[in-house]
């Protein structure tokens, strides 16, 4: 007896993943393909098409049947047109059909939808936003993008998305300039890359503060520095890295106090590499977000890290190819 199964992609800021979901949509088999820094949007394509056709080959050898695929992609997405709008980590992707791309690959109906929009879906259909009405995923890795899950569906308000908290600007005087074009957007100071840039200005501007400090010099030294390392740091409670965490965490915290404001959320879930690494780091940016958010409606929303981890978009994608 043969069983009805989907293909699921997922490309992000580090990483791609090819999978394989059952009837039901959970993932069955995932498959993660390095990304090089030399690569380009085309590489990146036909790789996961290469790594999909040897999937589909192998579960049709055991009675698959595939009826669809689910795209999780790192970006802006034209809902109506199924073409992605903006790149902001590998450049081509906005003149590739991708739509018609895997139906040529595999002849199979398609679908694409921006990451952060899945790994919301995932999670409240199969994570830590399971049993809650309204779900806010924020996802804060590579860059910082945002998903709202109402009665376990996408909240659409629009072809080109929405939920875009990384842009909200949050330090437009002396912020960093980022990538949509405005400067100072919270992406620029708590994503993984302007982690370290802040940590790097915080050091500098301040620089009689933290003259003894190892890692505050090396943030101001040492090009290699990376928000990994404060974040390591700043789980030994280190004390510069402590307080570049809270600061981060307060700009955080102001975002997240104006979605709660609109939105309301039931529970908030935090994914990506700098989002879901620490407990300590989301329990701090819930201490600091209720004073931002007015006294009626604090409180009632929880602050959780993903379930779904490192699969949370690929499983995403999966649940997009049910079409459910």
């Amino acid at each position: 007896m043969t069983k009805d199964a989907y293909l699921a992609f997922e490309t992000g800021g580090t990483k791609l993943v090819a999978g394989v979901a059952g009837e039901d949509g959970a993932l069955i088999e995932t498959r993660i393909i390095a990304r090089e820094h030399t690569d380009n949007a085309p590489r990146s394509l036909s790789r996961l098409i290469e790594v999909g056709k040897a999937l589909r080959e192998e579960h049709e050898a055991k009675g698959a049947t595939f009826r669809g695929i689910g795209f999780g992609y790192g970006g802006q997405v034209s809902r109506s047109a199924q073409r992605v709008l903006a790149c902001p980590h590998e450049a081509g992707w906005e003149d590739i059909d991708i739509h018609a791309e895997m139906q040529n690959a595999f002849a199979l109906p398609s679908a694409i939808e921006n990451d952060c929009k899945l790994a919301g879906l995932a999670e409240a259909r199969m994570g830590a936003g399971v049993g809650y009405r309204t779900v806010f995923y924020i996802t804060i890795g590579t860059g910082i993008g945002g998903g709202i899950i109402r009665d376990g569906h996408v909240l659409n308000f629009g072809d080109t998305g929405e939920a875009e908290i990384g842009h909200v600007v949050v330090m437009p005087h002396e912020g960093f300039q980022c990538p949509c074009g405005n400067k100072g957007c919270l992406e620029t100071i708590a994503a993984g890359p302007g982690m370290a840039l802040f940590a790097k200005k915080l050091a500098k501007d301040h620089a009689g503060q933290w003259k003894v400090n190892d890692i505050a010099q090396r943030a101001i030294h040492d090009r290699q520095f990376t928000a990994r390392d404060l974040m390591a740091a700043y789980e030994q409670h280190d004390l510069f890295a402590s307080v570049t965490m809270r600061v981060i965490a307060t700009f955080i915290g102001q975002a997240l106090a104006s979605m709660i404001q609109i939105i309301n959320p039931d529970v908030i879930v935090f994914g990506g590499g700098a989002g879901s690494s620490s407990e300590r780091y989301v329990k701090l940016i819930e201490e600091v977000t209720p004073a931002f958010v007015m006294p009626n409606l604090r409180g009632h929303c929880k602050f959780v890290r993903t379930a779904l981890r490192e699969n949370v978009v690929t499983q995403g994608a999966a649940l997009l190819a049910l079409g459910r």
